[in-house]
């Protein structure tokens, strides 16, 4: 078969070069040579058969020459002559036999490396073939599992954005309260501020008669009871400010948590989008390097 000349002499020099390393000892394989020039099987085996040959001592055939006792043989040694002519006809026919069985033995030796080299790429092959299949199966399942914990991430972003969305809510409907409280207290703190300075006025006024003095201590008597009375309203509307402003901040706290889970978990979101999107890149590229037709 035609070779390319390059393909050629990068063969020979492979050959040349693992012969030379053996010592000039061993023939070097089909196999080794078609690494060792990255070549195809079929062009290695072709050059190498040639090559082989030619590092064969070819059996030329005996010159027989006529001996110059035959020459000087009468008649009545004819006998022997004949027997010396075959014997001179055997020589070289062993000789070309030789030749013949060892140019046998060697394409015999070619034919078992390159059976033994196919086996071998099948082999690899074959263990390439299943790993890549291992390799897919993994690479699906990782991508499967990223989409199921990608959902999730996006579901619990989602409950925890609710979840701050009404802590929000709830922070603004107690600051609220918050402050109609404040207004209401300050609106009892002056109107007993207000009682106590005309009560103050009046104990102050001269020339007060009996009748008004009496009618003065029924006042002040009322107006203690509701001093007394505004007096515990603005207590419990004090503790009920306390009480107000501690959810207010326990609910400012449970915000703050939202909003910083819900901002882990965007992240955590992002990072399976990431990496599911490295993962898909990886299993179309597998499945672009497959070769069409199931070989490889």
């Amino acid at each position: 078969m035609d070779v390319n000349p390059e393909i050629r002499d990068r063969i020979l020099a492979a050959a040349g070069q693992l012969f030379e390393q053996s010592g000039r000892k061993e023939l070097p394989t089909v196999d080794a040579v078609r690494k060792l020039s990255k070549t195809s099987m079929n062009d290695a085996s072709a050059v190498m058969r040639e090559w082989r040959r030619s590092q064969i001592v070819s059996a030329t055939a005996a010159v027989v020459s006529v001996p110059e006792k035959v020459s000087q043989a009468s008649a009545a040694a004819l006998s022997t002559l004949w027997t010396e002519a075959q014997e001179l006809a055997n020589e070289s026919l062993n000789v070309a036999q030789a030749a013949w069985d060892a140019e046998r033995a060697e394409a015999e030796k070619l034919r078992v490396e390159l059976s033994s080299a196919f086996e071998t790429q099948g082999a690899e092959l074959e263990a390439l073939k299943v790993k890549i299949e291992e390799v897919e199966a993994k690479a699906s399942a990782a991508a499967a599992a990223a989409d199921v914990e990608r959902a999730e991430t996006v579901r619990q972003v989602a409950a925890f954005t609710d979840q701050a969305h009404t802590a929000m809510a709830r922070v603004q409907e107690i600051e609220k309260r918050a402050e109609d409280l404040k207004t209401a207290l300050s609106s009892a703190q002056a109107s007993v501020a207000s009682v106590t300075a005309d009560l103050e006025a009046e104990r102050r006024e001269h020339g007060v008669t009996r009748e008004g003095l009496t009618a003065a201590s029924t006042e002040l008597v009322a107006v203690k009871a509701r001093a007394e009375a505004q007096g515990q309203v603005q207590a419990d509307q004090a503790e009920r400010l306390k009480r107000v402003e501690g959810e207010l901040t326990q609910a400012r706290g449970a915000a703050a948590t939202a909003r910083e889970e819900a901002a882990q978990l965007r992240g955590q979101a992002e990072a399976l989008t990431t990496q599911h999107a490295e993962l898909m890149r990886v299993i179309e590229g597998r499945a672009a390097e497959r070769p069409k037709g199931g070989k490889k």
